[in-house]
C-alpha cells in the first residue's frame, strides 16, 4: 500500500472520529445520554450512522469515548506538576477554557441517573488530584491535623464544587448579586476558593502565586 495514501486514510479517520466525538459531546451535554441516538450524533457530525458504528461502536461506546478523551485532556494539563495547588489550578483552568461541555456532561449524567459504572469507569484527573493530596497528607506525617478531612473527601469536595459550578455558576452568581464580575474575575475567585479549601486540609501547602 502506498504510504502516502495510508497516511491520508489514517488522518481522515482520526479527523472523522474527532468530529463524531465533538458532536456527541455537544449533544450528550445538552440532552443527556438517553435522549440522544446514534443517528443524532451522525447527523450532527455530518457522517452516516453506519460510520459512527464502524469507527466507535454503539452509543454507549461513543459515550465512554467522549469521557475518556476529555478526562485525559484535563489530567494532561497538569501531568508533570507535583504541587497539589498548582495542579488543581491547571486542571481547573483547562476545564474552564476547553472542557465546559464535558464537565456539564458529567453533571447531566449524574442528575439523570446514569450510573458511574456506565461511564469510562475511571477519571484520570480526579485520580491525579487524589495522588497529590495523599502525598501532601503523607508529608505532614504525625503533624497532620486530626480534624482535617480524609484526602479522598477533600478531593471529592473540590471535584463536586467544580462540576456544580460549571453547571450552575451563572445562576449562583445572579442569586448572590455578583453579575458585575467579569469572566476572568470569576475564574480567579473560584480558583482562590478551591485553594482555600485545600489549604484548610493541607496547611503545609504553599500558594503557588506567593513567591
Amino acid at each position: 500500500m502506498d504510504e502516502g495514501k495510508g497516511s491520508k486514510r489514517r488522518g481522515g479517520r482520526e479527523q472523522t472520529t474527532a468530529a463524531i466525538l465533538d458532536a456527541a459531546e455537544e449533544l450528550f451535554s445538552e440532552r443527556g445520554f438517553t435522549a440522544v441516538t446514534v443517528r443524532d450524533i451522525a447527523t450532527e457530525a455530518g457522517v452516516s450512522h453506519a460510520l459512527v458504528h464502524r469507527y466507535l461502536g454503539s452509543k454507549a461506546d461513543v459515550y465512554r469515548a467522549v469521557f475518556a478523551r476529555d478526562e485525559e485532556a484535563i489530567r494532561d494539563a497538569a501531568s508533570d506538576e507535583q504541587d497539589l495547588l498548582a495542579a488543581a489550578s491547571l486542571m481547573l483552568r483547562k476545564g474552564f477554557a476547553d472542557e465546559r461541555n464535558y464537565v456539564r456532561l458529567i453533571a447531566h449524567s449524574a442528575l439523570h441517573g446514569l450510573s458511574y459504572e456506565r461511564t469510562v469507569g475511571r477519571f484520570a484527573a480526579t485520580e491525579r488530584l487524589l495522588e497529590l493530596a495523599q502525598a501532601a497528607a503523607a508529608a505532614e506525617g504525625d503533624e497532620r491535623d486530626p480534624e482535617a478531612l480524609d484526602p479522598r473527601f477533600a478531593v471529592a469536595a473540590v471535584v463536586a464544587l467544580f462540576i456544580g459550578w460549571m453547571s450552575t455558576g451563572d445562576w449562583v452568581l445572579r442569586a448572590v448579586g455578583l453579575t458585575d464580575l467579569g469572566e476572568e474575575e470569576v475564574i480567579d475567585s473560584f480558583e482562590r476558593a478551591v485553594h482555600q479549601l485545600l489549604r484548610a486540609n493541607f496547611p503545609t501547602l504553599e500558594d503557588p502565586e506567593a513567591g
